[in-house]
């Protein structure tokens, strides 16, 4: 059920007729592509930077680039439909992570952050009102969750972007793509389906896999985004980031109790 919530979320934020960041003006069938002029794409194996994803030879013909440092093709998610793309997130694929944060054009990311930032809370909310039955009682509960996934999340991403800064220095552009990328890492959240559905909320075992899952996500997402760093060093940005997120939860919580 989560999987096709979260189909159903890529559905909406990617634009229906193309995978890329950069749509040509007209489309007439889901696979044609723009290749830009610019190093503007991502080879999903080596990194290497491309000037195109595909070379088009007629009307509906078109050949997917290789790259020139590997010699595979620069994306095969290109021609991959939706579902097999998710797939290969849940299975954590680092390549379908770069497909996903170099050349596939996400709109409404903004709706995206809070889609998972509403599934967060309302997971924290199902865990905190147990015996309380008064509506605004429940109402306020919900409201101090959401506003403690707020600040974990924004505490998260501002770590994951010092982190950005102290390597590649003050970049706007640069602080954009990782922002956005960042927040990606929190798709999970949509594991919460699982436990409205099945109970699972206060079962330690659901809350280890979907923590765990969360956590390799974002460690993909930081690979991703940090190429030159060795896993090691991802993986402490991350750690670093996740009990700062963790802290910062917990103080808001307890400054809400007062």
């Amino acid at each position: 059920m989560s999987f096709l919530l979260l189909m159903l979320i890529v559905q909406s934020v990617v634009p229906k007729n193309t995978c890329l960041r950069h749509p040509p003006p007209k489309l007439t069938s889901l696979f044609q592509l723009l290749a830009m002029s610019n190093k503007n794409f991502m080879c999903v194996t080596c990194m290497e930077p491309s000037s195109s994803l595909y070379q088009r030879y007629s009307e509906g013909v078109i050949r997917l680039s290789d790259c020139k440092n590997c010699g595979e093709v620069v994306d095969k998610y290109v021609e991959f439909e939706t579902v097999l793309v998710v797939i290969d997130l849940i299975i954590h694929n680092i390549s379908a992570y770069r497909h996903l944060i170099y050349n596939m054009k996400i709109q409404n990311q903004f709706r995206l952050a809070i889609i998972f930032l509403f599934c967060d809370a309302y997971d924290k909310w199902i865990s905190g009102r147990a015996g309380i039955y008064n509506i605004y009682d429940l109402e306020w509960i919900f409201y101090k969750s959401l506003l403690q996934s707020t600040l974990e999340m924004c505490t998260y991403v501002g770590v994951v972007v010092l982190c950005d800064v102290m390597v590649h220095g003050i970049s706007s552009k640069r602080i954009g793509l990782v922002s956005r990328g960042t927040v990606i890492g929190y798709y999970g959240n949509v594991a919460v389906v699982f436990s409205i559905i099945f109970r699972l909320s206060n079962e330690f075992s659901y809350r280890s896999v979907t923590q765990l899952f969360i956590f390799i996500s974002h460690i993909q997402i930081q690979r991703t985004l940090f190429p030159n760093l060795s896993l090691a060093m991802n993986t402490a940005v991350v750690a670093i980031g996740v009990l700062l997120s963790m802290q910062s939860g917990a103080l808001c919580r307890h400054l809400l109790e007062y």
